[in-house]
């Protein structure tokens, strides 16, 4: 018997040593004859084939795995298998009781965009999606912007038709699933949770709604079960473009898509490396930078600085070594070095409003007695400045800052291969070189970060000074020109 609860994984391995065991133990879990049992039962329910529900569990376990301890959530114990099963039979009864019983006609668009949870990420799409004839957004919320977009909110309207073919069925499945949890001590409810609600989700929208191609942003909630029923309901290719560097065992992992637009010609070597699967890969440039920043003005209100940190909070799910979040402090204290040595150097911090820098007490006492900027508001506050943090400029975007920096520096922002695009170095810091879980210690990454002070600050003079430190980096394998991206991106789509 594998009891999920009681692996764990020793921290102070190296990340591709932990990445071994870990993929290897997911491997072994999803073949598990009692969940493979479980697997069989809703495959027939459904009549989708097994295989495709593999893909989804892995990335399911890999984002309900916490990092920092090196063990699954709880949610997998038996305890908690009472509280999903309670969870589960609910479910059954609520896309019951708000399920609609008039059929629509399936309604063809050229192009659909799913997982939109705000107004922002809509308006990210649009600049591409008007490039079609006609689009649609699938929302999870109503959105106050000028779009066509599909509401499917809370499993509410599911039609009635769909409700009653599998009702019973999975009111069966869900008290055998609680029999075999019960007798391996393992919940098993919240793998056939996601995938009933999967299904569920995607035959809803699929008969109401289709196009040839489905397009997302989000690398962690890839489909193999809604490329399936996409592609059963008249879709074609599902595409997926690059918003951020994968990370071993963490976002990134298990990527599941058709069609991949890299931002780089070799950034989707570690999506490779992270057991992702892509049909074809189409290096285009970001299609990020080509929503945010080549369709506004820039603001005569952004200040320049000469050393910009781009930063954001790190959390469980990137914590992957032992000693990792020291190694995240120490790259601060380098910025203060810096800062303490040469005070005349104007230099900030930019992080993301809500990241929870600001909360983090360690981070901030670090900036005590610095003349370091600290900068997370995506507007202008009403309160200037207090005694520890300025905020003085703000934008929308990171973008303009960075942009208008002399020198920038950064972690793991996906920005440091944006900007090479603008020929603009990003200096990435590894205190150790031990942040190989996004930045692995080879020829493609090792020309673009440094792991130690020293060789940090001979490297910010040469760019600060103007000398050309890019005359080894081929940019266009990290980024290339982004003006165009969506134009790139939507001849591939009609021609494929």
């Amino acid at each position: 018997m594998i009891n999920i609860n009681k692996f764990k994984l020793n921290r102070k391995l190296n990340v591709n040593q932990q990445n071994f065991i870990l993929t290897n133990y997911i491997e072994d879990f999803i073949k598990y004859k009692n969940l493979d049992f479980l697997l069989i039962k809703i495959s027939n329910i459904f009549s989708i084939p097994k295989n495709n529900f593999y893909q989804d569990i892995r990335i399911f376990l890999c984002n309900n795995f916490k990092n920092s301890e090196g063990v699954f959530f709880k949610k997998f114990s038996f305890l908690n298998s009472i509280i999903s099963f309670i969870k589960s039979i609910a479910f059954l009864f609520w896309i019951l009781i708000f399920s609609k019983r008039k059929k629509k006609n399936q309604i063809k668009f050229d192009i659909l965009v799913d997982n939109i949870d705000h107004e922002a990420e809509a308006f990210r799409f649009l600049s591409f999606v008007k490039l079609f004839k006609n689009y649609s957004i699938i929302s999870s919320r109503k959105l106050n912007i000028n779009c066509n977009y599909y509401l499917f909110e809370k499993y509410k309207n599911i039609s009635l038709k769909i409700v009653s073919k599998f009702f019973l069925q999975l009111l069966f499945l869900y008290c055998i699933t609680f029999y075999l949890s019960f007798k391996d001590r393992t919940n098993y409810f919240e793998i056939i949770l996601l995938i009933s609600k999967k299904i569920i989700k995607y035959e809803d929208i699929f008969t109401n709604i289709i196009s040839d191609h489905l397009i997302q942003e989000r690398q962690f909630t890839t489909s193999s079960i809604k490329n399936y029923i996409f592609k059963k309901y008249g879709g074609l290719k599902t595409a997926l473009f690059q918003r951020n560097i994968a990370q071993i065992n963490g976002p990134g992992m298990y990527t599941f898509s058709d069609y991949f637009f890299s931002i780089g010609k070799k950034t989707h070597q570690q999506y490779i490396k992270c057991s992702s699967k892509f049909e074809k890969i189409y290096p285009v440039g970001s299609f990020f930078l080509n929503s945010v920043e080549y369709n506004k003005k820039q603001s005569s209100e952004i200040p320049k600085f000469d050393l910009l940190h781009i930063a954001s909070n790190m959390n469980y799910f990137q914590n992957t070594h032992e000693g990792f979040m020291d190694d995240w402090y120490e790259q601060f204290n380098w910025i203060k070095i810096l800062s303490n040595k040469f005070p005349n150097l104007k230099i900030a911090i930019k992080g993301r409003e809500g990241d929870g820098l600001k909360e983090n007490i360690k981070f901030t006492k670090m900036l005590d007695n610095s003349n370091i900027n600290f900068i997370d508001s995506h507007k202008m506050p009403n309160k200037i400045s207090d005694n520890k943090f300025h905020f003085k400029h703000s934008s929308i975007h990171s973008y303009a800052f960075a942009l208008n920096a002399k020198v920038n520096c950064t972690w793991q922002s996906t920005m440091g291969f944006e900007l090479l695009s603008f020929d603009k170095r990003c200096i990435f810091l590894d205190p150790g070189g031990r942040n190989i879980a996004h930045l692995p210690n080879d020829a493609y990454h090792n020309e673009l970060k440094v792991t130690n002070y020293e060789k940090f600050e001979e490297l910010f003079f040469k760019i600060y000074n103007g000398e050309n430190t890019l005359k080894n980096v081929k940019i266009d394998d990290y980024c290339l020109n982004s003006i165009n991206t969506h134009k790139k991106i939507f001849k591939i789509l009609k021609n494929s």
